[in-house]
């Protein structure tokens, strides 16, 4: 990859993140009491267009999925090549692959559930992974969500997605436990976004990553003592990959919120936990503060690199950034609709790029 070829891109997305919402902008909106006053506000700024076709206020979900699709074309048609995005997408592919799996094992009609920006081929990955008297019955309802992308490496992109959904389907038909659909492509999941940085060959890229499986797999560790769960489900659950080895997190199971804390202390994601980590709190509230701590790592991986001026990690970064900025919009507008109180919206606010 040549940095030099992303110099007009980095221009145009520079001016592009002009457009984001400040903290402060978050702030102000949070002062206003009804979802229609706070749609008001909005509707000066680039939302605009989205919250003029809405019909009643009710359906905001409309206007933040319509303002994600637009930043994923507007970065995807002056990026010089698509790699940094088809990281970015990654976690939609996924999700839309879980879709796919607990259609199939269910036998229901899931295709509202699709997302857009998921877009590789569906159709072809459930036709692969059908029995043929079903083929018909499921095909047509993922259709238009075909893409006929061709990997770079000469791989067919749709067979290594078809490889991962199978793993899941066969998972799931061995113990009949539709929690190990989930599990297995997440843990598929981070393995495909590790090759992806290397693939990228962004050192910063792939420290983040891997930093990021470290996060996932402490709260995964949580998430099995809260659930009350024993050893052998927190080892299936573990993802490689991460600075510290899996084997730790086995280690740790034992351990008390304050011995995780300070075992973890001189990790590379040591103050994550131990900005978020209480042993006042109970499991769950820890499980919870941690999530946020996984997002506000994400938000400082795009600050840390607010001075690089020209590469795919100021498209990437863009991306990042409107992306919390529409979770904290969304957290927002549910505050709204719901009439939850002021200071409990602003707690739950994610930190943002700007």
């Amino acid at each position: 990859m040549n940095k030099d070829d992303y110099i007009s891109a980095s221009i145009s997305t520079r001016m592009y993140e002009k457009n984001l919402l400040t903290r402060t902008d978050l702030e102000r909106l949070n002062d206003y009491d009804s979802l229609r006053d706070v749609l008001n506000q909005l509707n000066e700024t680039i939302y605009r267009g989205s919250i003029n076709d809405l019909d009643r206020p009710e359906e905001y979900e409309k206007i933040l999925k319509d303002e994600l699709k637009r930043v994923y074309k507007v970065i995807e048609d002056i990026a010089p090549d698509k790699e940094i995005i088809d990281y970015m997408k990654e976690k939609y592919i996924f999700h839309n692959l879980k879709v796919l799996v607990k259609e199939l094992i269910q036998e229901k009609d899931y295709s509202s559930l699709y997302l857009e920006m998921g877009d590789v081929d569906l159709a072809y990955i459930k036709k692969n992974l059908i029995k043929e008297d079903r083929k018909s019955d499921f095909f047509d309802k993922v259709a238009s969500l075909s893409s006929d992308k061709e990997d770079d490496l000469g791989k067919d992109p749709r067979d290594l997605y078809l490889d991962y959904a199978q793993k899941a389907l066969s998972t799931y038909e061995e113990t009949k436990n539709p929690q190990d659909i989930d599990i297995s492509l997440d843990k598929s999941y981070y393995e495909k976004l590790l090759l992806d940085a290397k693939a990228l060959d962004l050192d910063t890229l792939i420290d983040f990553t891997r930093e990021t499986i470290d996060l996932i797999n402490l709260k995964s560790l949580l998430r099995v003592k809260s659930q009350g769960e024993d050893m052998e489900t927190l080892e299936k659950t573990l993802i490689e990959g991460g600075f510290i080895e899996p084997i730790k997190f086995k280690e740790y199971f034992s351990y008390e919120i304050n011995q995780l804390i300070g075992s973890l202390s001189n990790a590379k994601i040591g103050n994550y936990v131990k900005d978020s980590l209480n042993d006042d709190l109970n499991l769950d509230d820890n499980i919870l503060a941690l999530e946020k701590a996984i997002d506000s790592h994400m938000t400082d991986y795009t600050r840390d690199s607010k001075m690089i001026t020209f590469g795919p990690e100021v498209l990437m970064n863009y991306v990042i950034s409107k992306e919390t900025e529409i979770k904290n919009l969304r957290i927002l507008l549910v505050s709204k609709l719901n009439k939850l109180d002021k200071e409990f919206t602003l707690e739950k606010l994610r930190k943002s790029y700007v």
